[in-house]
């Protein structure tokens, strides 16, 4: 009987070193803070006031750690592109999901849009994802990357970065409509020039593009990218007129971009950069 009783101990000892132990999560509002870079990303489908077609959005999110949210982006509303400022609350629940509504404006509604999002906290609360739950209608969802810089510059951009882009055409001069898609390796020098050598497909067309131009990054990590295509064409300022833009927000120390097409109007666009 002793024996028997030994090895039940034994085998009760070995089951609970093999079985996974997973630690209760707790969280809570305070988990939520800091500055976030924010990629969106989806389609309205049939969201009453909101013309349906592409949406894209890249932005800085400023989490209070006691629910309340500031948002600066700049959206792509089936081509029409629109900066915003707006706000909004959060809670999050013990298991770190999360409760989202944000007061989002929309061109020809008279006062702002509720937007309600279900999210999850991952990565030490670093990162987040949310999906649209209201309006109805929508396919949305939003990634956000805590940015862990205070102060940026343009010297923490600088190096070789993957790109990856993908999106959709709507109407623009000189470019077919339909799907668009991007590969390539940009390079900026951490003083503000910029050139990428890529892959473009244009709605299933796919040629090499030289891309060069100039870009700012502001204190609060944000960035815009002022460019042209092709070898003969020279861009050296960001006010440039005959320049393409990126708007985009940098995370992780630099090491990530989130960026979008932002001019000329009349694309969804969106995409990152990621440090080789």
């Amino acid at each position: 009987m002793k024996k028997k009783l030994i090895w039940i101990a034994f085998f009760v000892t070995a089951l609970a070193w093999i079985t996974p132990v997973q630690a209760a999560v707790t969280c809570r509002d305070s988990d939520y803070q800091g500055v976030f870079g924010a990629i969106a990303v989806g389609n309205f489908i049939s969201a009453p006031g909101i013309p349906p077609g592409p949406t894209v959005r890249v932005g800085l999110v400023e989490a209070d750690g006691n629910g309340n949210a500031k948002i600066q982006a700049t959206l792509s509303l089936n081509g029409l592109i629109i900066k915003e400022d707006y706000g909004g609350t959060y809670r999050i629940r013990p298991d770190c999901m999360m409760d989202v509504t944000l007061m989002i404006p929309f061109p020809g509604v008279p006062t702002p849009i509720p937007f309600k999002f279900f999210g999850v906290l991952a990565d030490d609360h670093r990162e987040a994802a949310m999906i649209l739950l209201e309006p109805a209608g929508a396919d949305v969802r939003i990634t956000l990357r805590k940015q862990r810089r205070e102060n940026c510059t343009n010297r923490d951009l600088a190096g070789s970065y993957m790109m990856n882009m993908a999106g959709s055409i709507i109407a623009r001069p000189e470019q077919p409509s339909g799907f668009f898609g991007r590969v390539g390796r940009a390079t900026f020098d951490g003083k503000g020039k910029f050139s990428a050598v890529t892959q473009t497909s244009y709605n299933g067309v796919v040629a090499p593009e030289m891309l060069s131009g100039v870009y700012s990054v502001d204190s609060s990590c944000q960035l815009t990218i002022a460019y042209g295509v092709g070898t003969a064409v020279e861009i050296d300022s960001i006010d440039d007129s005959s320049a393409r833009k990126f708007a985009g927000m940098l995370t992780d120390e630099g090491a990530t971009v989130d960026l979008m097409e932002s001019e000329p109007a009349g694309a969804s666009i969106i995409g990152t950069l990621r440090l080789q």
